[in-house]
């Protein structure tokens, strides 16, 4: 079919239709890189639900992009156990697992509700505000941040550098200029955790970095260069997602009132609520990566050994052949098989916080914001493939 251009206003603002196109074809698309940190001139795209589950699900496949980056382009996500496969990636992931079970999930909740309350006061006591940095942005940056040991004046810093760093992650719309300020943030994060690890060793607590110090330190579970990479992992993905889930989730409430209004009447519905957010406007619209580990075949096409290959998950969302009436918002939707969060043994390991995160922050609002409103004016989209998130959502409370 003909070239498709990722990187257009109209894909940014709206993405759904190009996914209808791309559906409709047989077979993965491909697409070229003009500008990119791969070896690889370009990667396969997967569409429809069928294939994205496999290639997610990835028998045949790795995760380790570092086959794939050019000689001094590669950044710590790319040694972190998202992009390693078995055994490093089973052993990263053991070590961080125990602050991501429901038990400890739990247990955050009363801070996670305190966050959410001190946010919505401030914003309540404006007569306008701006949704994403009022509230979307500081309430998973705050509840990570603190999960880490990150201190609170640190936070703004971090926000700034995540952005910088994600988007030149993104090969599609990587270009020098990005791909320059990406190395330069990946420099200052590495820069400011070695600082950060070294002040936990001489004053350890009980936090998550502490707790991977004590793997490096005294089990030799982890290497130095992988307890970096880890935090820099946990930093950008423990927010990344739920920001964009209450920031699109608020637009798509707004955008489709008869749906506002039932959640208020029933908020009951919550949960299933959430569920339809993650499956409608994904905060995760495309997977990093995936390598063809061995000759093989997905979705009909066999592939070489090497070849790069991706899925997009906000197609796969809203698939027909999965989901009745894919493009209809509905709070009640049951079943809601969505893979925002992935599946296999790359499942998402922090889903469950950032559901409960927007339990809780959206249940926050529908008690004490109940008639929070948008203001009307052009919505300016986040200029990645990769996340689905806005920069700004101005609002009357």
């Amino acid at each position: 079919m003909e070239t498709i251009d990722f990187q257009s206003p109209g894909f940014i603002n709206d993405p759904y239709p190009l996914y209808r196109r791309l559906r409709e074809i047989k077979g993965p698309y491909w697409l070229p890189f003009p500008h990119s940190n791969s070896l690889s001139p370009g990667m396969w795209l997967f569409s429809r639900y069928a294939d994205v589950a496999e290639t997610l699900k990835g028998a045949s496949l790795s995760k380790q992009t570092t086959r794939m980056r050019l000689p001094g382009t590669t950044s710590p996500l790319d040694f972190s156990m998202m992009n390693q496969d078995p055994p490093e990636h089973t052993r990263l992931r053991n070590l961080v697992m125990q602050a991501f079970t429901p038990a400890h999930i739990k247990e955050l909740e009363p801070r996670i509700e305190q966050i959410a309350d001190e946010l919505i006061t401030r914003l309540g006591a404006k007569e306008k505000g701006d949704f994403i940095a009022d509230f979307a942005m500081p309430l998973p940056v705050t509840v990570i941040a603190e999960l880490m040991g990150v201190p609170h004046e640190d936070r703004d810093a971090f926000r700034y550098l995540s952005a910088r760093l994600l988007i030149g992650y993104d090969e599609v719309t990587a270009n020098p200029e990005i791909l320059a300020q990406h190395k330069k943030a990946i420099q200052e994060l590495i820069d400011y955790f070695s600082q950060l690890i070294e002040k936990r060793r001489r004053q350890p607590d009980n936090t998550l970095i502490s707790l991977l110090i004590k793997a490096e330190d005294e089990q030799k579970k982890l290497s130095g260069r992988e307890l970096l990479d880890m935090c820099t992992l946990l930093l950008l993905a423990g927010h990344e997602t739920t920001l964009n889930l209450l920031g699109t989730g608020m637009l798509t409430l707004f955008r489709h009132p008869e749906q506002f209004e039932l959640l208020k009447k029933h908020p009951e519905y919550l949960p299933s609520a959430i569920e339809e957010m993650l499956r409608f406007e994904s905060p995760l619209q495309r997977s990093t990566f995936r390598i063809t580990a061995k000759a093989c075949e997905i979705g009909g096409k066999q592939f070489r050994e090497g070849e790069q290959i991706s899925a997009i998950i906000g197609s796969a969302n809203r698939d027909p052949e999965q989901f009745d009436q894919p493009d209809t918002f509905d709070i009640t939707r049951s079943p809601n098989r969505h893979l925002t969060f992935g599946l296999g043994i790359h499942f998402c390991l922090g889903s469950m916080l950032a559901r409960t995160e927007a339990r809780i922050g959206f249940g926050r609002i529908l008690e004490r914001l109940p008639h929070i409103s948008l203001i009307a004016r052009p919505l300016e989209w986040n200029r990645t493939t990769l996340f689905r998130g806005l920069q700004t959502l101005p609002v009357r409370v």
